[in-house]
């Protein structure tokens, strides 16, 4: 009689165990599939690059509209080693400020270079785009410091009158998709 009861209470015990990791195991598959990505709320630039002679990279959004009623110009200075050619450099604006009217990234001024850009992946909530090298002024323009070789996709900055400021300005539509999203 007691190894019947003994035989009894453990297969009920065992029973027990694996109902409830069976239950574990559907709540688990319930949690995952409820998961849902955050969308960034924040403005992303990544840029992938090779330059002649390493230099800071700035992003800048000028005349940018505060919720508060106030403009400001924003400058994102990233740092680049001497020793560095090649980078990914990740340029990310404060949440919810988005620019209203010029977007640009300055490739330096005080060096005269050569600039390939392999890749730019640009994301603000729903809107995500990654321009190849082949693409790049499909959605940039150039200032009259930057001049681009169709064939080797590569940017050549110049001096112009004495000045150096090659920028790769966002275009306009594209800073409009932007405010779109709001």
């Amino acid at each position: 009689m007691k190894k019947v009861f003994i035989l009894l209470l453990t297969t009920t015990l065992l029973s027990c165990l694996n109902q409830s990791s069976n239950e574990e195991k559907k709540n688990n598959n319930i949690t995952e599939s409820v998961q849902e990505q955050k969308k960034s709320k924040a403005l992303v630039f990544e840029l992938d690059l090779e330059m002649s002679e390493p230099e800071d990279i700035k992003l800048i959004a000028i005349n940018t509209f505060l919720n508060n009623g106030q403009y400001i110009d924003i400058y994102i200075t990233q740092k680049v080693n001497a020793n560095e050619r090649t980078k990914t450099i990740l340029f990310e604006l404060p949440d919810n400020i988005s620019p209203d009217n010029f977007v640009g990234v300055s490739l330096g001024s005080n060096e005269v270079k050569e600039v390939k850009i392999n890749n730019i992946k640009l994301s603000y909530r729903d809107l995500n785009y990654n321009i190849e090298s082949d693409a790049v002024l499909d959605y940039f323009k150039t200032n009259k410091f930057l001049e681009y070789n169709e064939t080797s996709k590569v940017f050549k900055t110049k001096k112009v009158n004495g000045k150096h400021n090659p920028i790769l300005i966002l275009r306009k539509i594209y800073i409009d998709k932007i405010q779109g999203i709001r």
